[in-house]
């Protein structure tokens, strides 16, 4: 009898998770709202496609700012100053990653970097500059939270073009150390390379622009089903409530109840 009562509460424990609603794309998306992606050439092709279908639908990642540039690294864009390395650039000016977000001031920003280092061949070394983001970000914004996508696979030839044929399985191992430094350091991690994997492990080539690591439109739309996966994973986990009001701002000069 006590066995049955156990799994009579356990179900009921269970049954929202298993009956929680697929929130609509748009709403999904509002996760996204007042945030920023940064990124190398993999993100051009995400901005590319946020901005084509812009064009019939302005509401589309209308809160969210995508800044990326060609070919530069995670070390680049770990550093606090500017040197002779790539470096981001917003209105006019190149900048750091830590002046962007001290600027805008985002909830939330996104980071995709790492081909251009290349993390699977300085698994270690990416891992610190990694951390030192996490660790310094806070210093420029403290109210921003702080989010890396996996690093995102690649194709066979790829791999075949950079003389390293087990590369592909050094950015899985990459994604495992991103991940376990993201959970120890307070930081989050969001999957999206599992989806873009063809049978092989390697990129879809239908998601390959290039045959090598750069997304086609089907590829970025992948990338974007994932971000609306990961907001509803918040919500289901209580979270995030996109329907909650927002805090009314205490007036200047008024004193709070308690205080």
């Amino acid at each position: 009898m006590k066995r049955l009562i156990a799994c009579i509460l356990l179900l009921v424990c269970l049954a929202p998770a298993a009956l929680a609603e697929r929130l609509d794309d748009e709403v999904l998306l509002s996760y996204y709202d007042n945030s920023v992606i940064f990124g190398d050439s993999i993100t051009e092709a995400f901005r590319r496609y946020r901005s084509a279908v812009r064009q019939t639908d302005d509401s589309f990642l209308d809160g969210t700012t995508v800044i990326c540039v060609s070919s530069i690294s995670l070390y680049a864009a770990s550093r606090r100053f500017l040197s002779g390395e790539f470096h981001f650039s917003y209105r006019g000016s190149e900048k750091t990653m830590y002046q962007i977000t001290k600027e805008i001031k985002p909830e939330r920003i996104f980071i995709l970097l790492g081909l251009n280092d290349p993390v699977g061949i300085k698994i270690d070394k990416a891992v610190v500059w990694v951390e030192d983001i996490i660790t310094h970000m806070p210093e420029f914004s403290p109210d921003t939270e702080i989010y890396f996508f996996s690093e995102t696979p690649v194709t066979p030839g790829f791999c075949e073009w950079k003389g390293r044929p087990n590369y592909q399985e050094k950015i899985n191992e990459y994604n495992v150390k991103l991940r376990e430094t993201c959970e120890a350091h307070g930081a989050h991690y969001v999957e999206i390379a599992e989806a873009l994997k063809g049978e092989d492990g390697y990129l879809n080539p239908v998601y390959s622009s290039d045959n090598r690591c750069h997304f086609s439109d089907e590829g970025v739309a992948v990338w974007i089903e994932c971000m609306k996966d990961y907001a509803q994973e918040q919500y289901d986990l209580g979270l995030w409530d996109p329907f909650a009001a927002p805090e009314e701002p205490v007036a200047s000069g008024e004193a709070q109840e308690g205080a």
